[in-house]
């Protein structure tokens, strides 16, 4: 038994070098357990750098992508406006020489009643000349039908009572009475 209790207490304690292996190699599986820990964090870092690095591709894709529609609906946009001021314009032009024509025309047709006014006039003054012309030119005439009508006539326009046409003084009683009603009324 003496031999087995050295060789027990021998075989129970470690030798110093046992236990430094064993705390060495402790030492090592905790190393390299943080060793793959630090390497999975890395993976995990480089692939949320690949997402990120995705996901900022993305983004810049889409921004360039909203810009574009932006510059597109703007331009669309300005060539609305355009063509909305450029019917406006046009509008405006026709409404300025519409403007102008009545005016011209506002002009012009006074002048126009005046003419047709004074033509009017000078047709009423030459048919009495008319009318006497051709009575002096049937009473030369040697036909005795026509010398005689062109007589009546020159007669019925220079008598004071005229039997075939109304005179004056008819006409003058005609406004008084008119007048006078007037007046009453």
């Amino acid at each position: 038994m003496t031999v087995l209790i050295p060789g027990t207490i021998a075989g129970c304690s470690r030798a110093p070098d046992e236990q430094l292996a064993e705390f060495a190699l402790q030492t090592m599986t905790e190393q390299s357990r943080q060793n793959q820990r630090m390497s999975d964090q890395s993976e995990a870092i480089v692939d949320e750098s690949h997402q990120l690095a995705e996901a900022a591709k993305e983004l810049v894709e889409r921004d360039a992508e909203a810009r574009r529609d932006l510059i597109s609906a703007q331009q669309e946009l300005t060539s609305q406006l355009n063509e909305q001021q450029s019917a406006i314009y046009t509008g405006h032009d026709q409404l300025e020489q519409d403007r102008r024509e009545i005016a011209e025309r506002r002009n012009r047709d006074p002048i126009i009643a005046a003419i047709i006014q004074n033509i009017g006039l000078v047709i009423a003054c030459l048919l009495p000349l008319l009318v006497a012309v051709q009575v002096i030119w049937q009473m030369q005439s040697q036909e005795p039908d026509h010398a005689a009508v062109a007589e009546l006539l020159t007669l019925e326009l220079t008598s004071e009572e005229p039997f075939l046409l109304p005179g004056p003084r008819l006409r003058q009683g005609t406004l008084a009475q008119e007048g006078e009603k007037a007046l009453s009324s």
